[in-house]
């Protein structure tokens, strides 16, 4: 018998209390009972995500229908985009909006690498149109935390009347994230990362500066129009405790069990702890022949280089024959790196079990790692 775990920065293995929630009969959408869900949901959502009393929208799709609702609802048609990217989803953001007819700029970073705020800062001197700036918070693929505070400031100083739009799919209540405090406008994530819920759920929060530019935009005719994406539509009804179309009920009842485990430890403690957790990883993998990949690490996923001669398809095969589904590498990172993670429902002995496993995947693989050395490393890690 082999049991599954998932371990992959997403989806995530979910808590039980969340299983128990989606299990129940399904309330009808229209209904006084999924009203007083939403507005709990609504109102602990924004404790979540750092902005309490203001209004995090929710919609149903994935963190990618979030972000391209966000920029249909705030930026004109048209409007020039300075897109940062240094790995997968920095590149799918600009993708989108150049499909949209936004003129793109783009500061880009090889994987692995941290974007450089010194270079927006020339680009936005250069360029002084910019209506918007998009970035990821934490790069998935790369494993790479943006520094989304130094960005924002660089942003204020250098075209104070473009809007900041981050990507937080996998930052959200992982990684440290002040939207109020760092000057975001524009804060967009998803349900199967930090929140530990199914896939399904995106989450957008604009600010007060934002939301007065999307009403000026749409006054004047300006926005690119959307329909089932339209967030102003979806704001309306959500200030009735209502969604502009049908909801995914069972998950939003996933995502109310969801914050209530979160709200119970505390929104920075998480932080801390999934910090720890891993850093214990990387440690692991590090003391079995494995690099860091990421310059300046993301809490939400532990990217590791393989050792001279291993393939990383073949470390995630292995893992896939003990039942442990990690993240794969993608485009040309996909020889050389993996992407286990912790991110979930998980505690320390996940990182000691995924840890153990990492030495049995080298071992059959023909590398060199001793019993227990990646065990005990990320044993010692969380000790310290």
């Amino acid at each position: 018998m082999i049991k599954s775990r998932l371990l992959a920065p997403g989806p995530v293995e979910v808590p039980p209390a969340v299983l128990e929630a989606m299990a129940r009969p399904v309330v009808h959408h229209r209904s006084a009972p999924f009203k007083e869900l939403f507005a709990r949901v609504r109102t602990r959502l924004a404790e979540v995500a750092m902005v309490p009393g203001e209004e995090v929208l929710v919609v149903t799709g994935s963190g990618t229908a979030g972000f391209e609702a966000a920029l249909l609802a705030a930026v004109p048609a048209g409007a020039t985009v300075l897109s940062l990217h240094a790995g997968k989803f920095g590149e799918r953001w600009a993708d989108m909006a150049r499909r949209f007819g936004f003129r793109v700029v783009v500061v880009e970073e090889a994987w692995g690498r941290a974007i450089d705020v010194d270079r927006v800062r020339d680009v936005l001197r250069a360029d002084p149109q910019v209506a918007a700036v998009t970035t990821t918070h934490s790069e998935t693929s790369t494993g790479v935390l943006h520094d989304v505070e130094r960005i924002a400031s660089a942003v204020r100083e250098e075209a104070p009347d473009a809007l900041m739009v981050v990507d937080a799919v996998t930052s959200l209540a992982a990684a440290e994230l002040r939207p109020r405090a760092w000057g975001l406008d524009v804060v967009v994530s998803g349900s199967q990362k930090g929140l530990m819920v199914p896939p399904g759920l995106a989450f957008a929060y604009l600010s007060e500066r934002a939301w007065r530019r999307s009403d000026e935009l749409a006054r004047r005719g300006a926005l690119v129009p959307g329909y089932y994406l339209d967030l102003r539509r979806e704001r309306e009804r959500q200030a009735q405790d209502q969604t502009a179309t049908t909801p995914a009920v069972s998950l939003i009842a996933g995502l109310d069990a969801a914050l209530n485990v979160l709200l119970d430890e505390g929104v920075e403690a998480a932080w801390e702890r999934r910090a720890a957790l891993n850093e214990a990883l990387l440690s692991a993998g590090e003391a079995v022949g494995f690099g860091r990949y990421a310059e300046r690490p993301s809490p939400a996923v532990a990217a590791l280089r393989t050792p001279e001669g291993i393939d990383a398809g073949e470390v995630v095969r292995q893992l896939a024959k003990a039942g442990i589904r990690i993240g794969a590498g993608q485009d040309a990172a996909k020889p050389h790196l993996i992407r286990p993670s912790v991110l979930g429902y998980a505690d320390r002995f996940d990182v000691v079990t995924l840890a153990a496993a990492l030495e049995d995947a080298v071992r059959a693989l023909g590398g060199e790692a001793p019993f227990g050395r990646a065990a005990g490393a990320a044993l010692e890690a969380l000790a310290g």
